[in-house]
């Protein structure tokens, strides 16, 4: 089998997609995308494209090595990873189709047949949009009480008792001044107030989003009490230093790795001490060859996995195939825009997948068996889907 062709695909509202071709008919889907840097991706797939036609796609190592090699003294670096991945993860769907067998099975069979899934919240109600459109067009134009407490904890509530969430994470945007000091208690009581709108039995996580390091320690301090599963990227994103500094003075879990590109920045922070949950993110990392070797990085130093997820269904369907596998697996991320509400059923991925995802009881989706990536474009909706506009902007 040889690979002949790959293809790119714009995919509303915001993804990229490819599909890499072989001389057999088998195909393989991927997702190289870079959010707001979607053009400079599909030019870097272009570029790589070469090194790939003839090749046979399941000598997957031997081709993820010559693609990051392939920058002529300049290796890896946000877009060329991101193009790896979308490419990685492709030639495994083909690797799994032609084997007749799901990834996770090739990678040393499962570990667990259910996801555990974890949705964003904050300061307004959960709500659902058409597939294919923007999540941010389903909001109302101004959300009232946003800061009011009580609306934290209902659309908490919400989530777990309507929808089936049994794991969430609140996201607070300090941004990187001092001055937000006067506004830490305030985030506190926030995340207090989640606590209290999911109850006792459920997880919530937090991501800080990078503040200034100063501040940073405040909100660790701030919230530890309140037992967040983890607290996400408390520090600049360029300084591991900083993280595991900020990591050995708290007991509290402490989470980074979704802008972390290969192995060997995680290998840093690892090796350093410190660091609980690893996040690197599918489609940017390496793809699935590479973050299999970051989780084996994350089990050797104690550390935990949960994948960041933030793009399509198809991004999720390739994290959902690595989750299964890993035996330091802690809970999956997805983006909320994918989500839909069908009668009383949380479904992820309606209008892309012939069969989406479907929330149960404990909060899990089930891993497909399908050969590949375990599932099927939903033909006639991704139709539709295709006629909605596209944006570089995601979700």
């Amino acid at each position: 089998m040889k690979i002949t062709k790959l293809e790119l695909l714009r995919v509303p509202p915001s993804w990229v997609w490819l599909k890499v071709h072989t001389d057999e008919g088998i195909t393989g889907l991927g997702e190289p995308y870079l959010e707001n840097h979607a053009e400079s991706v599909i030019a870097e797939v272009h570029r790589l494209e070469p090194l790939l036609i003839g090749q046979d796609p399941t000598r997957i190592e031997a081709l993820w090595q010559i693609l990051y090699d392939a920058g002529l003294g300049y290796k890896g670096g946000a877009v060329t990873m991101s193009a790896i991945s979308g490419i990685d993860i492709a030639l495994w769907d083909i690797k799994g189709k032609a084997a007749g067998l799901p990834i996770h099975q090739l990678l040393g069979g499962a570990c667990r047949t259910s996801i555990r899934m974890y949705r964003a919240t904050g300061g307004e109600m959960p709500h659902f949009v058409q597939p294919g459109q923007a999540y941010r067009e389903g909001r109302t134009p101004a959300i009232r009480g946003a800061d009011d407490v009580r609306v934290w904890a209902e659309a908490a509530r919400v989530l777990v008792q309507e929808w089936g969430f049994r794991c969430l994470k609140v996201h607070f945007g300090p941004g990187d001044g001092l001055e937000i000091t006067s506004k830490v208690q305030r985030f506190a009581e926030q995340f207090a107030a989640v606590r209290e709108g999911a109850g006792a039995e459920v997880d919530v996580a937090v991501d800080i989003h990078n503040p200034h390091p100063t501040i940073a320690l405040q909100m660790i301090e701030a919230l530890a009490p309140y037992r967040p599963l983890f607290i996400e990227e408390p520090m600049p994103v360029e300084s591991v230093g900083t993280l595991v500094d900020l990591a050995h003075r708290t007991s509290a879990p402490i989470a980074a790795g979704e802008r972390w590109m290969g192995k060997w920045v995680f290998f840093e922070a690892l090796s350093k001490g410190g660091l609980a949950v690893l996040q690197p993110d599918i489609c940017h990392a390496g793809g699935i060859t590479e973050c299999r070797k970051i989780a084996a990085l994350g089990e050797a130093a104690f550390a935990k996995v949960a994948l960041h997820c933030p793009l399509s269904p198809l991004s999720l369907a390739a994290s959902v195939q690595l989750d299964a596998c890993i035996p330091n697996f802690l809970v999956q991320e997805h983006n909320e825009v994918n989500d839909w509400r069908d009668g009383s059923q949380t479904v992820i991925g309606k209008g892309y997948l012939r069969e989406p995802f479907v929330m149960d009881d404990d909060g899990c989706v089930q891993v497909p068996q399908g050969p590949g990536l375990g599932v099927e474009l939903d033909d006639v909706a991704f139709a539709e889907i295709m006629q909605r506009p596209w944006s570089n902007q995601r979700g």
